[in-house]
């Protein structure tokens, strides 16, 4: 398949789009929340704990979505 991602700008705003079938539902989700995080950095300037509370964040969320399959495979 040939995705293809796009950005636009439009009112002061950019638009990353790409095909909804191109990618799994928890895919597009890991990578929208990729997006996110790096926004926030780029943002903020991060302390050190808030970097650590971001990152438990992080680890929570990934262990939720794949505690299944990890559990599964031992």
């Amino acid at each position: 398949m040939n995705a293809t991602l796009d950005a636009q700008t439009a009112d002061g705003r950019v638009v990353i789009t790409f095909p909804e079938s191109a990618v799994p539902a928890q895919e597009r989700e890991s990578f929208i929340a990729f997006i996110k995080a790096e926004w926030e950095a780029r943002q903020n300037r991060f302390t050190e704990k808030d970097a650590r509370v971001l990152a438990d964040e992080v680890d929570t969320s990934w262990w939720d979505k794949n505690r299944e399959r990890i559990l599964r495979s031992i």
